[in-house]
């Protein structure tokens, strides 16, 4: 073979990701795409209920179009692209949703949407749902690393970016697309990135981010049909001169799409929020909750807390006086305010009207954010934080946190999933129908038919308003 003849570093990926089966997979691995799954699931129900998820529900009704796909929790059936698009953005719709620190990019909810309504109406396996989710994990992520953190840095939202490449990757998989077919919808799925970051800087936070993960789950379904049906694309379309890593970074680095593929499965590296807020902003938290807790800390007592972070928490996550639930889920004074006040496992405490409260607020105008060397050196592929309280009787307590709970070093487990899961669930569901649904998942792996999920999120929201 000659150089010219050479697999690039996209064509690799792509046929990596096409050619999985559940075979191939460490047993482990399936087992964590059941987690993340559950989790999935169960952020999604939560998301539906919020107002900008609504809206993206209401167009896609509106527009009708034929019935393929389930929208989570409903008995409507849409086009697989609108459910997938729904679906991913109610994923994203409260802060809820796992993250990968070495992508900083929201996977699950860009990924997961996609090959469950693609899925659904082909009636494939569950098997092989779960395989494809493993497949586009992995690309996604992959790409993810090949940008950042300069595709951030630049203004771009890296789930908005990096999603429509994860998706397209799992719904190759899973309608079992040729390897030149998958580089295909790489391409194409590249073609779709998109996503700015400017919400982070709007006083009011905005709706938009929301947005971001549905519509790159839809692209990602659009890039693999269209591929499917002979649409062609770069073979370099990620690694190329003018490709996705080069245009998104400034150092591209396209030897992560390849490094150590089908050894180091990247969905190892997801991370579980137990708070409803930016992940950046979690190793703040774990830091004051142990301050408060080992020294007995009361808010009264505090003179100042200061936050030693990274560049990133210096130009996104600095605001003390949110205006919105979007700026406070944004906000590290904020979240160390309700940290301090022991709340910030209750979503609630970053939805509307909370993030008014006067007590929290003025908690709030008491933290300051710095820099700090070690938060700095390990940034992104871990998101650290170091929090010091300084106290009105002159003492002060200090932490540092370089790997939050929930994340891959400090994983909150198959029975954390859980317990987060049924917590989210609860308002809406009876046990009996948490359990039912919750076994589903679990037992995915066994399930002839994925599309047994649509009804079964149907079944277990028995509480929630339907939708017209």
């Amino acid at each position: 073979m000659t150089a010219a003849e050479q697999p690039t570093p996209t064509q690799t990926l792509a046929a990596w990701a096409a050619r999985q089966t559940a075979s191939d997979l460490p047993p482990d691995v399936l087992e964590l795409a059941k987690d993340y799954l559950l989790d999935h699931v169960a952020v999604s129900l939560y998301g539906m209920k919020q107002p900008w998820t609504e809206y993206v529900a209401q167009q896609v009704r509106h527009e009708r179009g034929v019935q393929e796909a389930s929208i989570y929790g409903q008995v409507t059936k849409v086009p697989m692209r609108a459910a997938a698009l729904v679906n991913g953005s109610a994923a994203h719709a409260f802060e809820l949703d796992d993250w990968h620190a070495a992508s900083l990019s929201h996977v699950s909810a860009c990924v997961i949407p996609a090959v469950l309504a693609v899925a659904e109406q082909h009636h494939i396996s569950g098997i092989r749902a779960l395989t494809a989710i493993v497949a586009g994990y992995e690309v996604m992520a992959r790409a993810g690393q090949s940008t950042i953190p300069e595709l951030i840095i630049r203004g771009f939202h890296p789930s908005g970016t990096h999603g429509p490449i994860g998706a397209a990757a799992a719904v190759a998989n899973l309608l079992q697309l040729s390897a030149q077919q998958t580089t295909w919808a790489l391409g194409i799925a590249a073609s779709c990135a998109s996503g700015l970051m400017e919400f982070s800087q709007d006083p009011q936070g905005t709706m938009v981010k929301r947005f971001h993960t549905g519509r790159a789950a839809e692209a990602g379904v659009l890039a693999a049909l269209l591929a499917q049906k002979g649409m062609t694309a770069p073979k370099a379309a990620l690694d190329g001169k003018f490709g996705y890593a080069s245009a998104f970074s400034n150092a591209p680095r396209p030897e992560h799409l390849t490094r150590a593929l089908g050894e180091d499965f990247q969905i190892r590296y997801t991370n579980v929020k137990p708070y409803a807020c930016c992940g950046a902003l979690h190793a703040g938290i774990d830091a004051v909750e142990q301050l408060v807790a080992k020294h007995a800390i009361r808010p009264e007592a505090i003179e100042e807390i200061v936050f030693g972070g990274n560049d990133s928490h210096l130009a996104r996550h600095a605001s003390p006086e949110p205006d919105s639930v979007m700026a406070a889920q944004y906000s590290m004074p904020y979240a160390a305010a309700v940290a301090v006040k022991g709340l910030a496992l209750d979503p609630r405490w970053f939805d509307e009207g909370s993030y008014r409260d006067a007590e929290l607020i003025a908690l709030a105008k008491r933290v300051r954010v710095e820099l700090h060397p070690d938060v700095v050196r390990v940034y992104p592929a871990q998101l650290g934080g170091y929090i010091k309280i300084v106290l009105k009787d002159g003492r002060a307590f200090d932490k540092l946190i370089l790997q939050a709970k929930g994340t891959a070093g400090q994983p909150l487990g198959r029975e954390g999933v859980l317990a987060k899961a049924a917590a989210l669930c609860e308002p809406f569901t009876t046990p009996t129908e948490r359990r039912d649904l919750f076994d589903l998942i679990f037992k995915l792996d066994q399930a002839k038919d994925a599309a047994a999920l649509g009804p079964a999120m149907a079944r277990a929201t028995s509480k929630m308003s339907s939708a017209a």
